[in-house]
């Protein structure tokens, strides 16, 4: 090793980084082998639970990108974000559901499906800034 090479740390950060993105993983796995309890507890199409699955799987994948290449602190603010506004759909989607409102499994879905194609962007994105496509 040379003089000016310094070796990575692995920071909590990127730990977290890299955690999520497993755990995201683990959830589409999931999805997958419960699809069929899962849209009738939900009362939902399969298609909904399949694209809500692919998506938080892309965002799993581009998260663990993300912490192998990077893992700075300047996407915390997603998660955050992400995580609250599923706590908050969460708790809104069960509140409907215990009451007898239909389409509070739908809710529940559309939520992880888009914030998750969100959050696979963003860290795909900055997975790839962070490996110096983008630079010239």
């Amino acid at each position: 090793m040379s003089r000016y090479t310094q070796p990575r740390r692995v920071s909590w950060l990127r730990f977290g980084f890299l955690a999520d993105g497993v755990f995201k993983l683990l959830v589409t796995s999931t999805y997958a082998v419960l699809l069929q309890t899962l849209t009738g507890a939900l009362d939902v199409d399969p298609w909904l639970l399949v694209a809500a699955a692919v998506f938080v799987g892309a965002g799993g994948v581009a998260e663990i990108a993300f912490a192998l290449r990077s893992g700075s602190g300047s996407h915390t603010r997603y998660l955050v974000a992400y995580d609250s506004g599923w706590v908050a759909v969460t708790v809104v989607a069960a509140l409907l559901a215990f009451n007898g409102v239909p389409g509070a499994g739908t809710l529940w879905l559309a939520y992880q499906l888009l914030a998750s194609l969100l959050v696979a962007v963003v860290f795909a994105l900055g997975a790839r800034s962070s490996a110096g496509l983008w630079r010239r």
